[in-house]
């Protein structure tokens, strides 16, 4: 072993390189690991800005909401899906970075033409928020707008706690979030394009009570 490879033998040992997505060490010139590249489920094509998803995937049969249009980088599975729980519940803040990039690449292919005056981000409900020690939504959001260049506001919060969302049906979820949202009066939204921004979308009712909250 030459002295290069040795350098580089003691980097990669004291200071070893981890997949963006699931931080697991990966060799020194990589950059996401090969189990990543290959669950990465990107959402590509013509998209449905009804709810999301590329057109082919789309079973949304053009759904009314108060939100004019929503797009996302990546389906919520494989990667997409084990990056976010490791952000959420093991506190790998590290993983929002990639996650960031990817929400700031969908903005510039997908959304740049609305030319939107503020961002902001669904809001937890502050006892919540100290338990986990970050809200990820707002930490995304601030990543992306950091790379936009783009204002980011906190606009709304959440007056109380709700049950968990993930359990319920679509109808029930919307119920379970009717006014739990109020808008931040220090702020002056009038006449102005929002970007709404949270870390899941799944039947899209958090981001419409959002979107009718801010709408109000």
């Amino acid at each position: 072993m030459d002295k290069h490879e040795l350098k580089d033998f003691l980097v990669a040992f004291l200071f070893p390189n981890r997949c963006r997505y699931c931080t697991c060490v990966i060799k020194h010139n990589e950059e996401i690991c090969q189990k990543c590249e290959d669950n990465l489920h990107e959402i590509t094509g013509e998209i449905c800005f009804k709810c999301g998803c590329s057109k082919e995937d789309c079973a949304c049969k053009n759904h009314k909401s108060y939100y004019e249009a929503i797009s996302a980088p990546l389906y919520y599975e494989g990667t997409a899906s084990n990056s976010i729980k490791l952000l959420k519940f093991r506190k790998k803040t590290e993983a929002a970075d990639i996650l960031a990039e990817q929400m700031a690449k969908c903005y510039i292919n997908n959304l740049s033409e609305y030319s939107v005056d503020l961002v902001t981000f669904v809001p937890m409900h502050k006892k919540k928020q100290k338990e986990r020690g970050f809200n990820q939504a707002e930490l995304l959001t601030r990543k992306m707008c950091d790379i936009l260049e783009l204002p980011c506001e906190n606009l709304l919060s959440k007056t109380y706690e709700t049950g968990d969302q993930h359990f319920l049906d679509e109808n029930l979820r919307k119920g379970n979030l009717l006014g739990v949202f109020s808008v931040n009066p220090e702020i002056d939204i009038f006449d102005k394009r929002i970007l709404l921004c949270d870390d899941i979308k799944t039947t899209g009712a958090t981001l419409d009570e959002c979107a009718k909250t801010l709408l109000i």
